[in-house]
């Protein structure tokens, strides 16, 4: 269990982390969309990076010392692989502009459930 103290400290670094990470995304993703170089360069991938293993050390440290093990959890996780997996396709792996629109789209829709199931702490998110 973590003290009070610290809960708070990762909980604002989580949601601090959550925005950075999504704006940052969103600015990827309208950037290749766009048809700029930027969003692939080293540079901002690794800024990306950077972010998300915080972001996934500060979740994971919040869960473990919560001892977190509801049923809303998984389905958490399984927004974060959605949305990683449409992010990789809207970024770069989509063969045509259509389609990384479409992963574009559905990755922050992905995010959209994420947040609310995290919010709701029930499975069903914002529709609980």
């Amino acid at each position: 269990m973590v003290s009070p103290e610290l809960y708070v400290a990762l909980r604002h670094s989580h949601l601090g982390l959550v925005s950075l990470s999504v704006a940052l995304f969103a600015l990827r993703g309208l950037g290749a969309l766009s048809g700029a170089a930027w969003p692939l360069r080293p540079a901002a991938r690794g800024l990306s990076v950077a972010i998300d293993v915080v972001l996934l050390l500060t979740g994971v440290s919040l869960a473990v010392g919560l001892q977190v093990s509801q049923a809303w959890l998984p389905v958490k996780l399984g927004w974060l692989v959605a949305y990683i997996g449409l992010g990789s396709l809207a970024l770069k792996r989509a063969p045509t502009r259509a389609a990384k629109a479409l992963a574009f789209v559905l990755a922050l829709g992905c995010v959209t459930m994420l947040v609310g199931v995290a919010r709701a702490h029930h499975p069903l998110g914002w529709f609980a």
